[in-house]
């Protein structure tokens, strides 16, 4: 009798233990869904382009073209090849899957460069354009052989570029990359040594890149 009340008792931490562990496990699924790199574009450039724009019209203006170029037609390259089967999710978790959407979302961050120039945005909005293909580029690269965090890349660029061109007050932003780190370390997307780089490559390539515009 105590041994089934003992096997009973086990069972039941286990079963608790297990709840609450699938409760981390939601919670890192949705935080990985809200800081999609797609959509952590949005905020981040509004407040780029706000902040540096001669009015708000520009800066609306010049944040649609990215709205559309860099965030809205990638994401529905993405989901359409999610239907089709191509991708196994939007993340494009799996590592020989992300080749296509990677070069196509250069391409398109291209163009979105090419028309902001046309309608000569400012200078730390062309920067981050130019760091965003170099850190596409190294990203690519890196992915045909290694699974970098794309989030990672997407979150701590967001904060390094918001520091340097909006103010310093942002940095105070940056235990969103650690949350963003245990996100996809939780949901066993990424290693941190994966996360790590991303942020790694980000913060680096941007400072590099500002620096060499003398953007600050």
């Amino acid at each position: 009798m105590q041994k089934m009340i003992g096997k009973a008792g086990d069972e039941e931490r286990f079963s608790d233990a297990s709840r609450h562990e699938g409760r981390w496990v939601q919670l890192a699924h949705i935080i990985s869904q809200v800081t999609n790199p797609l959509f952590v574009a949005l905020p981040t450039f509004l407040l780029v382009a706000l902040h540096t724009a001669p009015d708000t019209l520009h800066a609306l203006l010049w944040w649609a073209v990215i709205v559309v170029g860099i965030s809205a037609v990638p994401f529905v390259f993405i989901m359409r090849g999610v239907r089709r089967g191509d991708y196994t999710d939007q993340h494009l978790s799996v590592r020989e899957q992300r080749l296509i959407p990677l070069l196509f979302g250069l391409g398109c961050t291209a163009v979105v460069f090419l028309c902001l120039l046309l309608l000569q945005a400012s200078r730390p909005l062309i920067a981050s354009m130019v760091a965003i293909l170099f850190g596409g580029t190294i990203t690519l690269t890196i992915t045909r052989y290694w699974k970098i965090s794309l989030h990672l890349v997407a979150m701590a660029g967001a904060v390094i570029v918001l520091g340097l061109v909006v103010g310093p007050l942002f940095y105070l932003l940056s235990p969103l990359v650690l949350l963003v780190g245990w996100a996809r370390w939780q949901v066993r997307a990424h290693t941190p040594l994966q996360a790590f780089a991303g942020t790694a490559l980000a913060v680096g390539v941007t400072v590099a890149i500002f620096e060499l515009l003398r953007i600050f």
